[in-house]
């Protein structure tokens, strides 16, 4: 099947278009919400292979759903723990497993919209 890059960024041929041209003059960008960045972390490493991406309000249901992504998707170890990737902040949540992502966003437009505006930064820098 053909895969048109119609709305893509031209320049990585990623899936998450990021129309800010300042980012690739950026040293260092970071994701402060997020307790990430891209001089002090291997985002291509860590979140390269994400294709799906559940956003939700609660923390615990962000986590609850990792697990039971986890299950459905046969990667359950039942001594796991799923950490959560942005333990340093007080802000949001992010659970991975495999290629799933589950991100807290808080309540009220405000904080949702800092949230998807770091994850589309981080999935962007994360297909570089």
């Amino acid at each position: 099947k053909n895969v048109s890059t119609k709305g893509r960024n031209e320049k990585n041929k990623t899936p998450v278009c990021v129309r800010n041209p300042h980012l690739d003059a950026l040293k260092d960008d970071v994701l402060y919400h997020f307790g990430l960045g891209t001089g002090t972390h291997n985002l291509p490493a860590m979140f390269g292979d994400v294709k799906f991406v559940c956003v939700g309000g609660s923390p615990q249901r962000m986590k609850s759903f990792i697990e039971y992504i986890a299950a459905e998707l046969k990667m359950e170890d039942p001594t796991s723990e799923y950490p959560n990737i942005c333990e340093g902040t007080d802000r949001y949540d992010m659970y991975k497993v495999g290629p799933v992502l589950s991100v807290s966003h808080g309540m009220g437009v405000p904080s949702i919209a800092i949230m998807l505006h770091e994850l589309i930064k981080l999935l962007h820098y994360a297909r570089e």
